[in-house]
């Protein structure tokens, strides 16, 4: 039986176009009819172009248009009518709703998809979504335009669909051609036709919302109106239904080779029997049991089943909300929600399907756990850098989204105001602000990033193509906030939105009880749109626990503007601090790179500038890194760590400080290792970081600052892969510091050298008869013995990762940098040939005491060479 047979038997077909109506003529059966077949064979053009736009997906041709007057039969026969008008309207809106899915839907082509803002958010994540050059967007590869189109394609699919009973297709003689022939016809239900089209991808709430009000008559044509939810409701679920074996033909499969997701929902879709109903109840089957190889198959085939369950119950909850007495013969799918119960009717064979899927029964534990303090640490500050993230997002996304922003807009304003009940902390923006559908769906849904989700390029297209790139990646930023309050405000209002719009979510005990949803009063949002977050503090802020406690030393306080500087040291967002009343910029966009030296090295370490005068000269070294094109990638100068401590810089991410340096002073502009986002590695090349360490060496080379601390930042500088140039690197005897150089030269004129690789030569208990004090005040080294000072010139390790070493993964790295730098000075001076033993020799004395020590020897075993040894005094 043909294709044209099957759907004109269908009892949906035959009431409206064929059997006698009251008040409906044959003529009238046959205008509707006659404009749906020459509508549908246009339309199977159109569809036919699908394959091969969006490869490997199950049948979507005229086939599957016309399986839909079989489901909707299924679903509407006996329980409501449809007149010929409404049945056209129908009917053309399932031959449009899937058609958009081919480039042959837009009059251009590729041409005007790549138009859209769609395409250019598809294109910029598929190149990665952070630094992209413009032109790659515009001019994609091939690669990329592949994976593109059908992606575009997808997404647009329903939006476009609206558009295609009104437009027009230009032809080669110059005509314009249409979907629909009859121009008043086209005219009169073209637009309606589109909405219904559009819709199958709505929610059921926005189909009531939209489409409530009926359409009436097409005068001297029909006295029937258009019950427009009636036909949306019904298109939603016929198309739903559509899930047997004609979707998925095996040998259509054997020759198309449908891979992944796509294979998956042809080897579930090719053993499913047409469904029949029961008891209100549709019923699937399935002619093949599910092998244990095809187990994930059929899961999918349930959670397909269970979302077409949910699509029954939500219609059927609205048609009995519009009270007009119409309902669909089926209101739920038998099994749905039950796997044990689905496999009754659709059968595994070998394996039986249990809901084993990964529960979380105590969500409040998991968030205390994963978004708390076992994620972030006891560090209460943690939670004020999550929140002025969040808020710096939130201005970006504003500044690309909304046109005639500059790259220094916004605002963060971070208060911290003592009432009656307690310390409030609060952080307001000026930035995007969130949706209702925002606020109660991924802000508050753990795990899951808004800047990642396909909501945001709903809320606002073209974002992610005009360079969006959030620091916040993991989607459990937020829910630090509970480490520190339990009782948590959120306001926020979209900058595009009245104040009608702005709402209030309040966490009344935390994660423990159900947030409360409301609407702002006046003036209680952000006065030009954004998020303001206020928490009630659990600790006072200056007591131990509190965000102001200095845990390091417990004797110093700091002000929440020192505390802010030093959480985003280099944020491109201002932020201003309120605090006891008075209002105080804590940070300006941009201006780390002018700040004063001293000002910068403050920020950062707020507690240490009361050692501001140890930096002596050092702090004149302090340059920043560029790269290429200018961009900034640190301001920093070596400073070996034993001077200063806990004083090191910092490697920020987005502004924010993440992991503390060592030997290095100032900062580094890094990337994210964690979703704690207290681990970052600097984002500088080995290249950027040698040319800057040679600089360094330069500069530390010409100041007055003592040889070993020389020596210690010529490890450093080694280390860094830079040019040590002049600067000493070892000693011989008790003062005599010599670059590379001068050792290289001193070398090729002896036969023996003597090394300690430790260091200076400190007092041991169980060696030296002497008295430590004694030791320390009188020790004298014999002239020719060379000390190698011994310092650790290590930068940064995050877990397994040294930096920067993993920068150069294929060198063979030492534990110390100048012993292997002494080691090829050798063996280049003496051409590799000499030996090497360790031996315990004299190496100085104590008041006419000896001090014997291990150390090392290299005898050169050329007889040619001088035979002055460098041991000999």
């Amino acid at each position: 039986m043909s294709a044209v047979s099957d759907f004109r038997l269908t009892w949906l077909w035959r009431h409206a176009f064929v059997n006698p109506q009251i008040d409906i003529t044959t003529a009238e059966q046959e205008f509707f009819r006659e404009r749906y077949l020459a509508m549908r064979e246009k339309a199977g053009q159109l569809v036919a172009q699908i394959v091969a736009a969006m490869p490997g997906m199950t049948v979507h041709d005229l086939s599957h248009l016309d399986a839909l007057w079989e489901t909707a039969s299924l679903v509407s026969e006996g329980a409501l009518t449809i007149s010929p008008a409404e049945a056209f309207v129908f009917g053309a809106s399932v031959l449009l709703h899937d058609s958009a899915m081919s480039l042959a839907a837009y009059p251009n082509g590729l041409e005007d998809l790549r138009e859209t803002v769609a395409w250019k958010d598809t294109v910029t994540a598929l190149l990665g979504g952070d630094d992209h050059d413009p032109e790659s967007v515009n001019n994609p590869s091939p690669i990329i335009v592949n994976r593109a189109v059908p992606e575009v394609l997808r997404q647009l699919h329903a939006q476009q669909a609206e558009k295609l009973a009104t437009q027009g297709w230009p032809s080669v003689n110059g005509d314009t051609l249409y979907l629909i022939d009859d121009a008043d016809v086209r005219f009169f239900y073209g637009e309606t036709i589109g909405l219904i089209a559009h819709s199958h991808w709505w929610s059921v709430a926005r189909v009531e919302q939209e489409l409530s009000e009926d359409l009436g008559a097409l005068a001297g044509k029909t006295k029937s109106k258009i019950d427009r939810v009636k036909l949306a409701c019904l298109l939603r679920i016929a198309d739903a239904l559509h899930l047997d074996q004609r979707r998925a033909p095996r040998f259509l499969r054997a020759i198309s080779h449908p891979k992944g997701i796509s294979a998956l929902h042809w080897s579930f879709q090719e053993r499913l029997a047409a469904p029949h109903i029961e008891h209100e109840a549709v019923v699937f089957t399935a002619g093949a049991p599910f092998d244990i190889d095809d187990a994930d198959a059929w899961w999918l085939a349930y959670d397909t089943i269970s979302a077409v369950n949910r699509e029954l119950q939500d219609v059927d909850l609205l048609m009995q909300n519009r009270a007009k007495g119409l309902f669909f013969r089926a209101r739920r799918v038998k099994g749905a929600g039950s796997p044990e119960s689905l496999a009754r009717t659709i059968h595994t064979r070998g394996w039986r399907p249990v809901d084993t899927q990964l529960k979380v029964s105590d969500i409040p534990k998991v968030v205390e756990t994963l978004g708390g303090a076992k994620l972030y640490g006891d560090d209460p500050t943690v939670v004020i850098r999550e929140l002025i993230q969040n808020s710096t997002d939130a201005i970006q996304a504003r500044r690309r989204y909304q046109a005639g922003r500059r790259d220094t807009w916004g605002n963060i304003v971070v208060s911290l105001i003592e009432k009656t009940d307690g310390h409030w902390l609060t952080v307001e923006d000026n930035g995007i602000g969130m949706s209702e559908l925002v606020l109660t769906g991924p802000l508050i849904d753990f795990g899951t990033s808004f800047w990642r989700s396909s909501l945001a390029a709903q809320e606002f297209p073209g974002l992610i193509a005009k360079g969006m790139n959030a620091i916040g990646r993991y989607g459990i930023g937020f829910f630090s906030v509970f480490m520190i309050g339990s009782l948590v405000k959120v306001i926020s209002r979209r900058f595009d939105l009245g104040e009608a719009a702005a709402r209030v979510l309040e966490f009344r005990d935390g994660t423990v009880s159900r947030p409360i949803l409301a609407q702002a009063i006046r003036g209680q949002s952000p006065v030009d749109g954004g998020t303001r977050i206020e928490i009630l503090l659990k600790a006072d802020p200056r007591t131990k626990g509190g965000i102001l406690f200095n845990s390091k030393s417990g004797e110093n306080i700091l002000t929440l503007k020192q505390l802010i500087a030093s959480i985003a040291p280099n944020l491109d967002v201002s932020i201003e601090v309120e605090e006891g009343g008075e209002s105080f910029p804590a940070v300006s966009s941009g201006d780390w790179l002018d700040l004063p030296d001293a000002d910068l090295l403050s920020r950062l370490n707020p507690f240490g500038m009361s050692n501001r005068h140890r930096h002596g000269t050092s702090i004149s070294a302090i340059r920043p890194i560029l790269d290429e094109t200018g961009k900034p990638l640190g301001r920093a100068f070596i400073q070996p760590s034993s001077f200063f401590g806990a004083d090191g810089g910092w490697v920020t991410i987005g502004g924010l400080r993440a992991s503390r340096m060592s030997n290095i002073q100032g900062l580094l502009v890094g990337e994210t290792l964690t979703a704690s986002r207290d681990s970052a590695l600097p984002t500088l090349s080995k290249e950027q970081l040698a040319a800057w360490a040679t600089e360094q060496a330069k500069i530390i080379a010409a100041a007055r600052s003592d040889e070993l601390h020389k020596a210690r930042c010529a490890e450093v500088v080694l280390e860094c892969g830079g040019d040590i140039g002049e600067l000493p690197i070892a000693c011989q005897g008790p003062s005599d510091w010599l670059s590379v150089r001068e050792i290289r030269e001193r070398f090729q004129d002896t036969s023996e050298v003597v090394i300690t690789f430790d260091g200076e030569f400190s007092y041991e208990e169980d060696t030296d008869d002497v008295h430590p004090r004694d030791f320390k005040s009188s020790f004298e080294p014999v002239s020719n013995i060379w000390v190698i000072p011994k310092h650790s010139g290590s930068v940064l390790t995050v877990g397994q990762t040294q930096w920067p070493r993993a920068l150069a993964p294929d060198f063979s790295w030492q534990r110390s940098n100048l012993a292997q730098l002494i080691r090829i000075v050798i063996s280049e001076a003496w051409s590799e040939n000499y030996e090497v033993d360790d031996e315990d020799v004299e190496v100085g004395t104590v008041n006419g005491t000896p001090i014997i020590r291990n150390v090392t020897v290299f005898r050169r075993n050329d007889e040619s060479a001088g035979s002055e040894s460098s041991f000999e005094e």
